[in-house]
């Protein structure tokens, strides 16, 4: 038995490289699924696999551990592995039946780690599977229920709360161990949204592509191959980029001709789009740490026939490109709670020290950003969370220290349906329970003439 014809293998191979190496999940799992002759079915339910006990962990720990005899702490890691795995199976997939959940646990227990373990697998999955998950009771704190049933850590559930309210934190919570959908952002340097739609109807028939109800760019696409492998993606007809960040570049609403400086620019994808909107009547200077990235924007942008990008890599605390600029896009470090369906491993390792010494940081980085605003220019704060001290309190700190700005609500060219999107200060907020996109923030700040 092999990679390439058993996804719960796959599954757990990828699960312990996440474990022991603070891998990401989805790059591991490409790495691992590369190095074999991967069916699409396989990989799919793989994926599924891996993805689904990472979101629902302390869940499946829990159904597993009312039927265990000792501790999953003491448990050979590949028999905790694959006991969670057959519970995900048993508790969440419909399709697969529990019988051939347990039996295929078993077996693979028994092949890689013997006849003894796989005895304690086979008892307690079947006993999960005949007597099902123990009930949750209506008598436990209710924050304390939210993490349990959702698997969250407290301060996330807390997160939650001060976000939306006790009523809707459990909705919020739900969508973020939903499945993230592949939207792709049409490229209008090469087409136009009707173009790209009927582009990809030629190529992949057997396909599901509808335009995205916020993002006037975006298409949705299911039973899609690798979108990033595809020769449409490889001419720049397209780049896979989620509804909430293409709506980032259109509620910072840039003029043609601006000099704009893209902070924090990773890979560049607001780059590449602020560029595409303009048609490259524009000056963009993206800015990051690391020059592998710098590297991989000049490519993508190639690609896109993006021209009017330059980088450079800094460190923009300590240092900053030279002149003003007429929008300074902030996509500042944050603790990335908003994008938590793409990342689920990050659930089990953000803690809220470390979150917050990302606002700290936010804070520097404003800091240092404004001095860069030109007389009358923009500095949009974009952060990918939902966490009040990342987002509405870090703007209001922001703006006390800094009466030369104010804010400035979504444009009104009606581009984008903006009702709903926005809060009661105009700032643009997405949450995946409503907008069924990624977490996003963007406050838009203007600067005094």
């Amino acid at each position: 038995m092999n990679l390439s014809d058993e996804p719960r293998l796959l599954a757990q191979e990828v699960l312990a490289r996440v474990e022991r190496h603070n891998a990401y999940a989805s790059i591991a799992f490409d790495a691992v699924a590369m190095s074999g002759n991967l069916s699409r079915e396989v990989r799919a339910l793989s994926k599924e696999l891996l993805f689904g006990v990472l979101r629902h962990r302390t869940r499946l720990e829990r159904a597993v551990s009312a039927y265990a005899t000792s501790s999953l702490d003491h448990c050979h890691p590949f028999v905790r592995r694959q006991l969670l795995i057959g519970a995900y199976q048993i508790l969440f997939m419909q399709n697969i039946p529990a019988a051939i959940a347990v039996d295929r646990a078993v077996e693979l227990t028994r092949l890689h780690v013997g006849t003894t373990p796989s005895g304690f697998v086979n008892a307690v999955l079947r006993k999960l599977s005949h007597q099902g998950e123990p009930p949750f009771s209506d008598a436990d704190e209710p924050l304390a229920r939210l993490g349990m049933v959702h698997s969250f850590a407290p301060w996330m559930v807390q997160a939650a709360v001060d976000t939306v309210g006790l009523d809707e934190a459990g909705a919020l919570l739900e969508a973020l161990n939903q499945r993230a959908r592949t939207i792709l952002r049409t490229n209008v340097l090469r087409t136009d949204r009707d173009g790209l739609i009927a582009r990809l109807g030629q190529h992949f028939p057997d396909a599901s592509v509808t335009p995205c109800r916020l993002s006037p760019v975006g298409v949705e696409v299911q039973g899609l191959p690798d979108p990033i492998r595809q020769d449409l993606h490889r001419e720049g007809w397209y780049l896979v980029q989620d509804e909430g960040s293409q709506l980032v570049v259109f509620h910072v609403d840039p003029r043609p001709g601006a000099r704009i400086l893209d902070a924090c620019a990773g890979t560049g994808g607001k780059s590449l789009h602020l560029g595409a909107k303009l048609a490259n009547q524009a000056e963009i200077v993206a800015v990051d740490l690391k020059a592998s990235k710098m590297d991989a924007l000049l490519a993508r942008a190639r690609r896109a026939g993006v021209t009017c990008v330059s980088t450079a890599t800094m460190n923009l605390i300590k240092e900053q490109p030279a002149g003003l600029f007429d929008l300074v896009l902030l996509d500042a470090p944050c603790s990335g709670l908003g994008v938590l369906r793409r990342h689920p491993e990050a659930k089990w390792r953000l803690t809220q020290d470390e979150a917050r010494s990302m606002v700290r940081r936010q804070a520097q980085l404003l800091e240092a950003m404004a001095a860069k605003v030109a007389p009358g220019g923009q500095l949009a704060y974009v952060v990918c969370t939902f966490w009040p001290p990342e987002t509405t309190e870090q703007i209001a700190s922001f703006l006390a220290l800094h009466p030369e700005f104010s804010r400035l609500g979504p444009p009104g060219d009606g581009e984008v349906p903006w009702g709903g999107c926005v809060n009661a200060q105009g700032d643009l907020v997405l949450l995946p329970h409503r907008h069924n996109t990624d977490g996003f923030y963007v406050a838009r700040l203007v600067r005094k003439g």
